[in-house]
């Protein structure tokens, strides 16, 4: 097929909200287009999920280049797999849980370079305090990419969560029925990931100071 979403990556690292609501009322139409070859129609399907897809993508990525390319794979995934889709569940549910797969074979595959750290976080009030105000200085603008870095150092098991929870805005059922976990799961994992993130975020402003 030829390439699909060829403008993925923004000029800024985006950090979108909620899906917005289809564009169109012929989904099903679009969906049984796109499973007999038309990559326009395909292409429809995703307008609005594109950015997330690659933002999500630069979290399990080293470089912007890299999660440009793990996003065109995940999509093109997407795209072979739209034959599959019995709308049991959202579109935008089926095809996080696809995009989410991709990623984490390749987090897998690329073991050696990437190593989750899964140091047990510090339970003093204090230090859990100043990684909150850290964290809150990492969302401004300026502090983006050092919050995906951050987010990269995050075990993967919860970084996806996180990323679908705080950053994509999907509701803990979404994410349950993406992941194929309970919600209670889902809850548990986003604690431990917000966690694991503060205290990368406190270590990256230890080493700033």
């Amino acid at each position: 097929i030829r390439a699909v979403a060829p403008s993925i990556a923004p000029a800024v690292d985006p950090v979108p909200g909620p899906d917005p609501a289809p564009a169109t009322p012929d989904l099903p139409s679009l969906i049984a287009r796109a499973a007999e070859g038309d990559v326009a129609a395909f292409e429809r399907l995703i307008a609005g999920h594109q950015a997330k897809v690659y933002s999500f993508a630069l979290t399990f990525a080293s470089s912007r280049d890299e999660a440009r390319d793990l996003a065109q794979e995940a999509l093109i995934k997407v795209y072979r797999s739209i034959g599959s889709f019995r709308f049991q569940s959202s579109f935008s549910t089926w095809l996080y849980s696809i995009v989410k797969n991709v990623f984490l074979d390749a987090h897998k595959s690329r073991a050696s370079r990437e190593r989750a750290l899964e140091t047990p976080i510090d339970d003093e009030a204090h230090r859990l305090a100043e990684a909150s105000h850290a964290e809150e200085r990492l969302l401004r603008e300026d502090d983006r990419r050092a919050l995906y870095a951050a987010l990269r150092r995050v075990p993967p098991t919860y970084r996806t969560v996180v990323v679908m929870f705080d950053v994509q805005g999907q509701s803990y059922d979404e994410i349950a029925r993406a992941l194929d976990v309970p919600v209670g799961t889902v809850k548990s994992r986003l604690k431990r990931g917000r966690d694991a993130l503060r205290e990368e975020i406190f270590r990256q402003r230890e080493k700033e100071s």
